[in-house]
């Protein structure tokens, strides 16, 4: 499918993974970017990486929306010289290279996933790995964004489904909202989603652990979330309206600037140590 055939002010369905990421526009992981510095943006949107760490997510997407980035077994040591050439070889054809045990792991976190109430029901309807594309009216910029699932609750409401995996003890997701940026995400495919549908979406996140025995929770996106995001987004896409206009990737400023101590660890070793 060709980039015009998908122009602007669209849902795309079945839009190859691989595809997506060549298209232009503005997406979630670009905004994380500028609110680094303009310079991380221009730099990381020429150097895409896929790393390591990512595999994991990458394969249990896959496996629990039934679409997504195929994987590639590599049994055997992978410190050989062999192995080394056929996990290159699999990411070059756009794979997932995994262990054999890792991915008995994907299946179990898959089967704990399908099997909650609460998130079985929210993916048994709906359409998986939905591509949109938008224009922001007030800076003009081209966005994109690739929804996990889209479903229609049973009240009638729209939904975007987000699938994060996680290290962590899936309860304590909140602090990661902020960490990692969904904020800014939720509120990203959420405008955009209005923008194209005219319609405001709930926004769901499926948080399962990665460890056994692979728990799982189910989170609504605040109005606090969304007004958090929408401050990171807004400001991220004036950046790249500015920077796209003169022309300039700024680092981070050159001012020397005071350390600041959390009030909290201050306090603590006041009562530690006095």
């Amino acid at each position: 499918m060709s980039t015009t055939a998908i122009d602007r002010d669209r849902l795309v369905m079945s839009l190859d993974e691989q595809e997506y990421h060549q298209l232009p526009g503005l997406s979630s992981t670009h905004i994380k970017w500028l609110l680094r510095s303009p310079a991380h943006y221009r730099h990381l949107s020429a150097n895409r990486v896929e790393k390591a760490e990512f595999d994991l997510g990458h394969a249990v997407h896959a496996k629990v929306l039934g679409v997504g980035l195929d994987v590639e077994v590599i049994p055997g040591a992978w410190n050989t010289k062999a192995a080394k050439e056929a996990v290159e070889a699999a990411r070059v054809a756009g794979k997932v290279p995994l262990k054999p045990e890792t991915v008995a792991q994907v299946d179990a976190i898959a089967e704990a996933v399908t099997t909650h109430p609460v998130a079985k029901a929210l993916l048994s309807n709906g359409h998986p790995e939905v591509s949109a594309f938008w224009t922001d009216e007030t800076t003009g910029l081209a966005c994109r964004g690739r929804f996990d699932w889209i479903t229609t609750l049973a009240d009638g409401r729209h939904c975007i489904v987000d699938l994060k995996t996680t290290g962590k003890p899936a309860p304590g997701f909140d602090r990661a909202v902020t960490d990692y940026g969904y904020d800014s995400q939720a509120f990203h495919y959420a405008d955009g989603y209005r923008a194209i549908t005219g319609e405001d979406p709930l926004y769901l996140w499926v948080v399962v652990e990665t460890e056994a025995p692979h728990g799982v929770v189910v989170r609504q996106a605040t109005e606090d979330v969304m007004r958090l995001g929408e401050l990171k987004t807004l400001r991220a896409r004036e950046i790249l309206r500015d920077c796209l206009a003169a022309d300039l990737w700024p680092p981070y400023p050159t001012d020397i600037e005071p350390v600041r101590v959390a009030p909290w660890a201050l306090r603590d070793a006041e009562e530690k140590y006095l």
